[in-house]
């Protein structure tokens, strides 16, 4: 069996190992590069990604009609090699929890509607987005079983009401992946919604201090008190 890369996978993965060398860890030792919870700074960033771009090596794991690059698991596995020789990396790349996951998750699920309102801007870097599903004990952690949050049907929208924690990212995020219960079904009870920082009807609570560096955006603790989603999301 040949575990070679394809010769235009390998010149990828060779142009981000030369990007991350150049470009990013030498940030890694300029304070001034860095933001308050040691990640990079947003200026120096949104240099980074512009640059990304130009280079042709943004969103590598979207679609190409989607402004991204169309690499498929295996290519990303060395890109993502690569990116991670620096904790700046993946983000310079558009390729970082929790947008890498939410679009990926978009791309392969959502209708083309919900990709154009809630994708779109996240590949082309405009907004970034966090999946809501983590609650503070009994509530759900590594198993979605164990779900408090719930949503109820009124009319054409659902009312959400519950507490998620350790959300990635929520503190800067636009656009956000919700679980929450919508039945004690116990295999189809959980059901995704989509909905919009800018919505009233839910608020962060803090941010949650952890050990090292963050994400940009932290984790934090999120309040649902009647947040209203239509139907269609």
């Amino acid at each position: 069996m040949d575990f070679q890369l394809a010769p235009e996978i390998e010149d990828i993965r060779l142009r981000i190992h030369d990007f991350v060398e150049q470009h990013i860890l030498p940030l890694e030792l300029d304070p001034t590069a860095h933001d308050e919870h040691e990640n990079i700074a947003e200026e120096p960033l949104r240099d980074l990604r512009a640059m990304a771009k130009a280079e042709g090596l943004w969103a590598l794991q979207m679609p190409k009609q989607r402004g991204g690059g169309g690499l498929n698991i295996v290519a990303m596995a060395a890109c993502y090699e690569e990116m991670n020789r620096s904790i700046f990396g993946p983000v310079c790349f558009n390729s970082a929890a929790p947008d890498d996951g939410n679009m990926i998750v978009l791309e392969k699920v959502a209708r083309d509607d919900q990709k154009e309102r809630w994708l779109q801007p996240i590949i082309d870097g405009e907004m970034r987005s966090a999946f809501a599903m983590t609650e503070p004990a009994p509530g759900a952690g590594s198993d979605p079983s164990l779900m408090l949050t719930r949503a109820e049907k009124k009319g054409d929208r659902w009312i959400i009401h519950g507490c998620k924690t350790f959300i990635t990212g929520a503190a800067v995020a636009q656009h956000f992946i919700l679980i929450a219960r919508t039945s004690d079904d116990t295999r189809k009870g959980l059901t995704a919604f989509l909905f919009d920082r800018d919505q009233p009807g839910w608020h962060i609570e803090r941010r949650i201090p952890i050990m090292g560096p963050e994400e940009h955006g932290g984790h934090c603790e999120l309040i649902f008190d009647g947040l209203e989603i239509p139907d269609e999301n």
